[in-house]
C-alpha cells in the first residue's frame, strides 16, 4: 500500500515546485512592471466662462501628477451664489472665477479667499492696471486676472452704409440714433426686417454704468451721469421706439439672425458673432458711443484662490500662473474672446502684421479703461439696477429714485 503511494507524492511535489517556482518568477516580474501613474494631487476649479478646454489640456501636459476637476456654471451669478453657500459648508474648491462685475468684497470678507499677494510666490506679470484694480479691494488683490472684455456696439455694416450714402457715424448718441431712425423711414425691407432697432444684452448695469461712467467724480455729479444715462434708455425704449423691452436674454441672437441692426454687447462675443454669422451679412463694431462717460469701464475675470491644504494649494498656483503665462495669453483671444492682461503680450499683439482690423482697433482702446474699486454691496446694486431698468421699460413714466444705491 505504502509502495502504491509514492507515485503520487511524486506529481504532488512537482506541482507544489513548479508553483513555488512561478511564484517566485512571475511576482518578482509583476513587481517590475510599471504601474499606471496615479495623481498625487487633485485641483478643484469652479468656472462660468467658454473655453477652458486648451488652458486645462495644456496644463496637464506639463503636470501630468495633477488631477484637474473643472464644474461649468451657467453664469457667473449661479457660480457666485453657489460659492458663497459651499464655503458656508466648507466644501469650496481650490479656485473659482470671478468677474469684476460683482462679489470681490464680499468673498475677501469671508476669510476663505486668500490674497492673491500672499499665496503666489512668483513676481506678478506686468498687468494693465485697469484690469487689475477690479480685484483690488482694502489694499490686497483678491484675484489674479487673466483676460478682459470692453463693452463694443455692433452694427450690421450694407443697410445703415446705403441709406446714409457713406459709412455710418456711430460716435454718440445722437448719431446712433439718427442712424437708426433712417431704416424706420417706408417704405424699404429695412422696416419690416428690424433694421432700425438696437439690442442690448443682459449685463445691463454693466452697460448702463458704462453710458455714465467717470471714476473720478462721486457724489452729486456722478449721480447726475447716472439719472442722465437712465433717461436715454427710457428715450431708446419708449420715445424713439429704438429697442424692444425685455429682449435682453435673446439680443445676440436677434443681431446673428438679422432681427436687429445694432446690438450693445461685451467685446468677447466677437469670436461667436464671426462664427455664427458667417458670410450670411456684413458687419462690424464701433466703441461704446459716448454719452456722459469719461473713461472705459472694462469687464475683468480672474482667478480667486481658496483656503486648501498644502498639496492642494500648490497645485492652484502652477495653474495660476500657468494661465497667465505669456504663452497662455498669446492664445487668449482665440480661445476664449478675451483681452489678454499682460502689458508685455498686448505690446507684441499689436505688432502682429496679421491681428484683425477689429482686434486692433480694440487694442487701441485700451488707454482709455479706468478701473472700478469692488464695493461690499455690488451684487445688491447690481440686481437693485436691473430691477430699475425693468420698471422703466415696462412703464414709460417710471420714477427715477435713489440712484446712489445703483451700480
Amino acid at each position: 500500500m505504502k509502495l502504491r503511494t509514492w507515485p503520487v507524492r511524486l506529481v504532488l511535489g512537482c506541482i507544489a515546485a513548479g508553483a513555488l517556482i512561478y511564484g517566485l518568477t512571475h511576482g518578482k516580474l509583476s513587481e517590475e512592471e510599471p504601474k499606471p501613474s496615479v495623481p498625487s494631487a487633485s485641483l478643484s476649479i469652479w468656472v462660468y466662462s467658454k473655453g477652458w478646454e486648451d488652458a486645462v489640456r495644456a496644463f496637464g501636459q506639463s503636470y501630468p501628477h495633477i488631477d484637474v476637476q473643472i464644474r461649468s456654471f451657467r453664469s457667473y451669478e449661479q457660480l457666485y451664489t453657489e460659492l458663497l453657500a459651499s464655503i458656508s459648508a466648507g466644501a469650496a474648491p481650490q479656485l473659482a472665477e470671478v468677474h469684476s462685475f460683482y462679489g470681490i468684497a464680499q468673498l475677501a470678507a469671508t476669510g476663505a479667499v486668500l490674497p492673491a499677494g500672499s499665496v503666489l510666490s512668483a513676481e506678478k506679470p506686468p498687468t494693465i492696471p485697469a484690469f487689475s484694480a477690479a480685484f483690488r479691494y482694502r489694499d490686497e488683490d483678491w484675484a489674479v486676472p487673466f483676460g478682459g472684455s470692453v463693452p463694443v456696439l455692433y452694427y450690421r455694416e450694407e443697410p445703415f452704409k446705403r441709406l446714409a450714402g457713406h459709412a455710418p457715424a456711430l460716435g454718440t448718441w445722437e448719431e446712433v440714433r439718427h442712424t437708426l431712425s433712417l431704416a424706420k423711414e417706408p417704405p424699404g425691407e429695412e422696416v419690416s426686417k428690424g433694421y432700425g432697432t438696437i439690442t442690448v444684452d443682459k449685463e445691463l448695469p454693466w452697460f448702463l454704468a458704462s453710458l455714465s461712467y467717470a471714476p473720478k467724480e462721486s457724489g452729486s455729479p456722478a449721480a447726475e451721469r447716472t439719472r442722465s444715462a437712465l433717461e436715454l434708455w427710457r428715450t431708446l425704449t419708449h420715445e424713439s421706439g429704438l429697442m424692444k423691452p425685455l429682449q435682453h436674454d435673446k439680443a445676440a441672437s436677434d443681431f446673428i439672425n438679422g432681427k436687429a441692426g445694432m446690438y450693445v454687447g461685451s467685446s468677447d462675443k466677437l469670436p461667436t458673432i464671426e462664427r455664427y454669422i458667417g458670410g450670411k451679412f456684413s458687419f462690424d463694431l464701433a466703441k461704446l458711443p459716448a454719452w456722459k462717460q469719461t473713461a472705459l469701464l472694462p469687464g475683468v475675470h480672474g482667478l480667486a484662490l481658496l483656503n486648501s491644504d498644502p498639496e492642494r494649494l500648490k497645485a492652484a498656483q502652477r495653474f495660476v500662473q500657468e494661465l497667465t503665462a505669456p504663452e497662455a495669453q498669446s492664445v487668449l483671444w482665440n480661445t476664449a474672446g478675451l483681452l489678454p492682461v499682460r502689458k508685455d503680450v498686448l505690446e507684441k499683439l499689436e505688432e502682429e502684421p496679421a491681428l484683425s482690423e477689429r482686434l486692433r482697433r480694440m487694442l487701441n482702446w485700451l488707454p482709455s479703461l479706468a478701473g472700478r474699486a469692488p464695493r461690499y454691496d455690488d451684487y445688491e446694486r447690481w440686481k437693485r439696477t436691473e430691477r430699475m431698468l425693468e420698471q422703466i421699460e415696462l412703464n414709460p413714466q417710471e420714477p427715477v429714485e435713489d440712484i446712489g444705491m445703483l451700480y
